[in-house]
């Protein structure tokens, strides 16, 4: 029976497009240790070097406020310079393409390469384009002083796409030629350099003030919760979140499986605490942070109000409405992306026990049909994608409460961040110490 050729998706008529976009070339040799180490530095530090340069064009003594507040950790960005957008475009357009190619609107199967290869295309002109309508928002918002129209907030905007785009290229060249991703980078430097700059900074940096009160006589507990937002008790609880958010990386539950042919080898399948990692607190803020763009350009601040994390006991104190809402909708938000994603990223019970029955897999003690084993699955990937996605918006509106430095989502994306790239260079490490492994792997 002659095979029905699937129908191509409508994106492909972009692809005269795509094809003249410029890419960075994917490797055609294995990338050693030390080129990856290289690579990785010299991309974050062009990051920072970026979210040092002002915008030009913003006429002098216009302020440029922090617009994102604490959400600028989770999207690198920076006030008033070439990172403003921060990686944020990237993160929009992702999550739209992964919405849209999950829900089957597009057609597209990211198993096969050229189906992947226009996805991966269209994604970063979607970037282009999202960069260049929030960048447009800003202008139009009056943020700059500037009027839209006019060649100084033209030239802004400029800056702004400019800025996106240099980041969306950096990150193509890290996820080719160094380690992990270039997003997940940005946010775990930007994250690290804050924390330190809060924490050891000579002229207000928690630790030396803390020390300086106690040198002027002040006593313990007055030294150790003064300080403003920032205070001893943020650096403390950035640290037991550090330490929580490791534990709980290593939380697993591990269903044993077995092998229909070879004799029935047993194996386990591993399903983590942390199912969806941070993916619905990133797609929480994600929200969050789109509704700060909104609402500046329409002047409306109560549209965000009840979306801005406390910064310390002081601010839950002094509105715990404000935070009660702000938890609830968090978590709220985080349960429903995390249930969302498991279905839209081939991560749900059925999904899981159609690899496994390809795989010749079966479960010990029940009949081979993907039915039931969809069923045995259910039973712990539904609960655990519901309690780890609580969880990770639990922790992180409870280090903002406690005045966590680098805010309780940064700490907690830039724990899962360094944590996998860790296991990904310990993997490096092995197989360039036995290049057998890296040959098993397929490198």
């Amino acid at each position: 029976m002659e095979e029905i050729p699937k129908p191509r998706s409508k994106l492909y008529a972009l692809e005269p497009l795509l094809r003249r976009m410029p890419e960075i070339a994917v490797p055609k040799r294995h990338v050693p240790f030390k080129e990856k180490f290289i690579w990785t530095v010299i991309a974050l530090a062009l990051f920072f070097v970026m979210a040092q340069i002002p915008l030009y064009g913003i006429p002098t003594g216009q302020q440029v406020s922090e617009l994102l507040g604490q959400l600028r950790f989770i999207f690198a960005s920076q006030a008033g310079t070439l990172m403003e957008l921060g990686i944020g475009p990237i993160v929009t357009a992702g999550i739209i393409m992964q919405l849209l190619v999950g829900s089957k609107i597009i057609n597209l199967d990211l198993t096969d390469p050229e189906d992947r290869a226009v996805f991966t295309s269209t994604q970063k002109l979607l970037s282009i384009l999202v960069a260049v309508f929030e960048g447009s928002m800003l202008v139009l918002s009056g943020r700059y002083g500037v009027p839209f129209s006019s060649a100084p907030g033209l030239f802004i905007l400029f800056q702004l796409a400019l800025g996106a785009i240099i980041v969306i290229f950096l990150d193509e060249v890290v996820s080719k030629y160094g380690f992990g991703s270039g997003v997940s980078l940005f946010i775990a430097g930007g994250v690290a350099m804050t924390v330190f700059w809060l924490a050891l900074n000579p002229g207000s940096g928690v630790i030396p003030v803390f020390l300086r009160d106690l040198g002027r006589g002040e006593d313990f507990i007055t030294a150790f919760f003064a300080g403003g937002p920032n205070t001893m008790i943020g650096l403390v609880a950035t640290v037991i979140i550090f330490f929580v958010v490791v534990y709980t990386q290593t939380l697993r539950i591990e269903i044993p499986v077995s092998y229909s042919h070879y004799g029935g080898i047993r194996a386990r399948y591993p399903i983590r605490f942390l199912y969806t990692s941070n993916i619905p607190v990133i797609l929480a803020m994600t929200v969050f942070a789109n509704f700060r763009i909104v609402s500046a350009l329409f002047n409306v601040p109560w549209l965000t109000y009840y979306t801005q994390p406390p910064n310390g006991l002081a601010s839950v104190v002094a509105d715990p409405l404000r935070t009660v809402i702000y938890v609830a909708v968090l978590v709220a938000l985080s349960v429903g992306f995390g249930w969302m994603w498991i279905y839209m990223t081939n991560m749900s019970p059925r999904d899981i026990a159609r690899q496994l029955d390809d795989a010749g897999m079966m479960i010990p003690g029940y009949r081979r049909d993907v039915r039931v084993m969809e069923q045995v699955l259910g039973r712990y990937i539904i609960p655990t994608t519901i309690l780890g996605s609580a969880f990770v918006g639990l922790i992180s509106a409870g280090a903002d409460i406690m005045g966590a430095l680098g805010s309780g989502t940064g700490i907690l994306l830039t724990v899962g961040i360094v944590y996998s790239l860790y296991e990904q260079i310990a993997r490096e490490q092995v197989s360039e110490m036995f290049p057998a492994v890296r040959r098993l792997i397929g490198e």
